[in-house]
């Protein structure tokens, strides 16, 4: 530290120092004892370091440098950053592929399981030894663009024409029949989605002068007509076809409307009559509209928290707020698309609900905790990482979600946690037996997520994933799977029941089993395994019925019984002693899983050309026809009777490669809405007259 110019004596005195060190000439006149202290440095947080840290010898220039060139960088590095620091530039990324984990999309997506593309359909004729599950996916994508492409007829004006007069639109005939579906609406749906204030809106659309208030208002109009058809559909007046039924005449209104809510100003109204219509859409006849409903309405939420919101419309705002990141956040995990919600920016406080408080369980807040989980997994786990070691980050990050997974699943009261046997028998009120399977099912469907993510991780990396963390994980999706297509039994095939409760999740647990059968039918589990397929797939004949043939699920049932016949064929074979599986004991793991360093033609190539020469070959399954990214279960020194194998058949996401070709079965509960489009289609543009 620096020597003060004045020493101590002259200083307090306040006289002229000559500043001498030896001995000042004031202090020499006076006889007096002369002193020079030293300045002191302010003690300063994280300001001084560099100044006051001991220094070695010639070593203090440098230290200031470094510290000066290599400052801390607590903002994370991207994909993104690589790409634009490096671009046009002797070190851009060329050749480098990013690495991400497969898993988001668990039902849409060519990343999903109802995705089936060239490979797989490959590797399971290779498997099956027949075309049969290739001929049943050209049949299904035959379906799907007949569906899409010639939709049924619906009769004219269903699908949102309202083209009535003012004095036909704002006709109250039958208010009975509007007031007795509100009040359903708030027995059956509101508890699950309790964006609205009951008593009050109750009071409004019963009070004798509605019709009066409702024609000069764009919103509560749309917000009337969405809750009456929601309640109209809970009471058996809605279909699976989109335009037909009683409560699609209900909501078409609510439609007709929605062009003009794009136009006005942020406000509570227009976020609840959005609210209403994002709820509708989540069954499967608003499956075309549902993603820019959702999507306006999102943004709607997120803008109106800059308003000064007090009293009611800023609880009203609170409520519609996390009932939209929840269904938001859902659906769009399972769709495989980005969310809309920025989460590092929610300040809104989470309310406390009475109407979603079922028996012991806080649905509101159960459910929002879980849509969260769901956000954190799409941006962290399913998506490009610019970190040194992907794969590493990967995993840790696997065990987070699933940790916290587990965290979420003991918040919820003992008698309805998932992870236990689902006992509807023992659980009290109809409301709660629902709220149970539903929690039942989203446990589910994140826990296979996580599985899978971990089977991918290792089929593309080497020393990451322990083969006793396979065998984990590859066992527990199968009983995750199991559990699930025991639970179809209890799903009401009802139009006003969400998409991933009742296709959704019971897909990619029915495709699941089905390649754990494929792939192992010497297996123990396989019997039980074959059992819950056939369980499937009479839930999905139930849904073609209860839809009068209009959603063929039929189809999906199909699956059931190829993989029956095909155990069926090797137990056949077995019993006349024939040599079924000469496979090798003990492949060694590195000729099982993909080599990200291979080249793509020439391994697709060497893939067909086994399999053409499998095909034509006597009924014997050689060691070619295992695919390249089976994972095995537990020791690879066990014969293949004795372990539990699951197919990675696609390389892992490239970002510059082709989108690959094949057909997503979910697209069978797709259905075409002839012109529906609420910016240039005049079919739900009808004039709003006041």
């Amino acid at each position: 530290m620096e020597i003060l110019k004045s020493c101590d004596s002259c200083k307090a005195r306040k006289v002229r120092c000559n500043g001498k060190l030896s001995r000042s000439y004031q202090c020499s006149r006076r006889k007096a004892h002369c002193h020079f202290s030293r300045r002191k440095i302010p003690q300063r947080r994280n300001v001084n370091s560099i100044l006051t840290s001991p220094l070695s010898p010639g070593a203090g220039s440098s230290s200031v440098s470094q510290a000066v060139e290599s400052p801390r960088q607590p903002l994370p590095e991207l994909y993104v950053d690589r790409l634009l620091a490096r671009a046009r530039t002797a070190g851009a990324l060329k050749n480098e592929k990013p690495f991400s984990v497969k898993g988001i999309g668990v039902v849409i997506g060519n990343a999903s399981l109802t995705f089936f593309s060239d490979n797989r359909l490959l590797y399971l004729s290779s498997r099956l030894r027949n075309d049969r599950v290739k001929e049943l996916v050209r049949r299904i994508s035959t379906v799907i663009v007949t569906r899409l492409q010639h939709p049924e007829v619906v009769p004219s004006g269903s699908t949102g024409v309202v083209k009535e007069n003012q004095k036909d639109v704002f006709t109250f005939t039958d208010r009975v029949e509007a007031n007795a579906n509100i009040k359903l609406y708030f027995e059956q749906i509101h508890p699950f989605y309790p964006f609205l204030d009951q008593k009050e809106f109750e009071e409004m659309a019963f009070s004798s002068d509605f019709p009066g208030r409702l024609a000069h208002n764009r919103a509560m109009y749309a917000l009337y007509y969405a809750v009456v058809a929601l309640g109209c559909q809970a009471s058996a007046g809605g279909r699976f076809e989109p335009g037909k039924g009683r409560a699609w005449q209900f909501l078409r209104r609510a439609f007709a409307i929605f062009p003009d809510l794009l136009g006005l100003p942020d406000s509570l109204d227009v976020l609840q009559a959005m609210t209403a219509m994002a709820v509708f859409s989540l069954n499967i006849s608003c499956l075309a509209i549902e993603h820019f409903i959702l999507s306006e309405a999102a943004r709607r939420a997120q803008n109106l928290g800059r308003s000064n919101l007090s009293g009611k419309a800023r609880a009203g705002y609170h409520r519609a707020f996390w009932v939209l990141y929840t269904i938001e956040k859902i659906t769009n995990f399972h769709f495989g698309r980005n969310s809309l919600f920025v989460d590092h920016n929610i300040v809104i406080p989470v309310p406390t609900v009475p109407d979603a408080i079922i028996g012991e369980l806080d649905w509101f807040l159960t459910t929002a905790r879980y849509a969260r989980l769901l956000s954190k997994a799409m941006t962290s786990l399913f998506s490009i990482a610019g970190a040194d070691d992907p794969k590493a980050y990967y995993l840790a990050i696997i065990d987070q979600c699933g940790k916290e997974l587990e965290q979420w699943r003991m918040s919820i009261p003992a008698d309805i946690r998932p992870g236990e046997p689902y006992r509807a028998h023992a659980i009290q009120g109809a409301l709660l037996r629902l709220a149970a399977l539903r929690i039942h099912l989203y446990y589910n469907s994140f826990k296979l997520s996580l599985c899978r993510a971990t089977l991918h991780l290792a089929a593309n990396t080497s020393n990451v994933v322990s083969q006793a963390r396979q065998a984990e994980s590859t066992r527990v999706m199968m009983e995750t799977s199991r559990s699930v297509l025991e639970l179809t039994a209890f799903i009401d095939v009802e139009p006003n029941t969400p998409l991933w409760i009742m296709a959704g999740i019971p897909v990619v647990a029915l495709f699941i089993l089905f390649d754990l059968v494929v792939t192992n039918p010497k297996h123990a589990g396989t019997a039980t395994n074959l059992a819950l397929l056939d369980m499937a797939g009479g839930h999905f004949s139930r849904i073609e019925y209860a839809s009068g043939g209009s959603l063929p699920g039929s189809l999906i049932g199909e699956f059931a019984h190829i993989a029956r016949e095909y155990v069926n064929t090797i137990r056949s074979e077995d019993n006349l002693n024939l040599p079924l599986d000469k496979q090798s004991p003990a492949l060694p793991k590195s000729s099982l899983v993909h080599s990200s360093s291979l080249d793509r033609t020439e391994s697709q190539v060497a893939r067909e050309n086994r399999i053409s020469t499998t095909l034509n070959s006597p009924p014997n399954l050689e060691p070619a026809q295992v695919s390249d990214g089976l994972v095995f279960d537990d020791n690879v020194g066990l014969t293949l009777d004795d372990t539990l194998l699951f197919p990675i058949n696609d390389r892992y996401f490239e970002m510059d490669d082709e989108i690959p070709i094949g057909t997503d079965i979910m697209d069978l509960f797709n259905s075409a809405m002839p012109g529906i489009d609420p910016f240039f289609n005049q079919m739900i543009g009808g004039d709003f007259q006041n």
